[in-house]
């Protein structure tokens, strides 16, 4: 009885082997008749041209344009739509940011990030504006007016900007005159280009 059994066992292990032999020959007719085996044999520029179907053609490297300033002193007394004189200047990389007016003038085509800093002390005010060949582009007020405090606000811009374009930080016309430069908040301004 138990050889029995073991030759019924044997037997459908032997049909199963048989089954799976048959299969796996039908799966190799199967993988040579595939196109994916073409790519084992492509060399070494297709590959990277098939993956990196994007590749930018103009490799020529943006140029290396950055500044920061802030002010040293506080201001007093501003008037509207002054411009803001950021005169301690920490860096200035393509040497476009001019400290004696307080204007970024570009040197080339391309899209830049700004971002500046108003710090007011005890009781002062001061709205600014982000101004581009004399256009507001963006605006921010610090407030510390009816108390004791320090306010700082901080605002950005994205610009596309052409040769001679120039960006600048003025005044609006919501203020009492005051920007502070020192104590506990600087206000700043500084900028790169992006590409």
């Amino acid at each position: 009885e138990i050889r029995k059994q073991f030759s019924k066992e044997i037997l459908r292990l032997e049909n199963r082997l048989d089954s799976v032999a048959s299969e796996n020959k039908w799966l190799k007719e199967q993988i040579k008749g595939c196109k994916c085996n073409e790519r084992i044999n492509e060399t070494e520029s297709n590959r990277n041209k098939r993956i990196l179907l994007n590749i930018p053609t103009d490799t020529q490297a943006s140029p290396k344009i950055a500044f920061y300033a802030h002010l040293s002193k506080n201001i007093d007394h501003m008037g509207n739509h002054q411009t803001i004189v950021f005169d301690q200047v920490r860096l200035n990389v393509g040497s476009l940011y001019k400290s004696v007016d307080g204007e970024f003038v570009s040197s080339v085509s391309g899209t830049f990030f700004f971002i500046w800093t108003i710090s007011n002390s005890d009781n002062t005010y001061m709205q600014s504006e982000l101004v581009v060949n004399g256009q507001v582009f963006g605006q921010i007020i610090s407030d510390a007016a009816q108390h004791t405090d320090w306010a700082v606000s901080t605002a950005f811009a994205i610009v596309s900007l052409q040769p001679d374009d120039r960006v600048w930080i003025r005044s609006g016309v919501v203020h009492n005159g005051h920007v502070s430069g020192t104590g506990f908040g600087t206000s700043s301004f500084a900028g790169f280009i992006l590409w």
